[in-house]
């Protein structure tokens, strides 16, 4: 994952990552509370869930995952899938700046669950 553009950088309107997704790699299932979550597919494919919907996105996809809605993301494909996701407003990017930070600080260690946890609080996200 890389972080394009921060929601700082926008008065908080927006976001953007980019996001590399190689084959059998997963967006584990999750929550975001406070922003919708929108994906556009670059390349390769995602199967995508979001509530009772499936979706096979493919480059030129378009896929919403509304605020408080669960949602669930697999390369089923046999190459890696690309693809933008913006988060509005913006925020969500922050859980991904620190969690990457915290790793990094405590490498080779993993972080624990409640440090986790406290970061899905403080960034409205809960991963199920």
């Amino acid at each position: 994952m890389s972080i394009k553009v921060f929601a700082s950088e926008t008065g908080g309107v927006y976001s953007l990552m980019e996001t590399v997704l190689p084959p059998g790699g997963v967006v584990p299932r999750h929550i975001h509370k406070e922003e919708d979550e929108n994906n556009f597919i670059l390349e390769g494919q995602l199967t995508m869930h979001i509530g009772e919907a499936v979706y096979l996105a493919v480059p030129g996809s378009y896929v919403v995952a509304p605020r408080g809605v669960e949602q669930y993301f697999k390369n089923e494909g046999e190459s890696d899938c690309r693809f933008l996701t913006t988060f509005t407003p913006g925020g969500a990017e922050g859980f991904f700046k620190d969690a990457g930070e915290l790793i990094r600080s405590i490498a080779p260690e993993k972080p624990t669950p409640e440090q986790l946890g406290q970061l899905q609080e403080k960034y409205g996200l809960r991963y199920l």
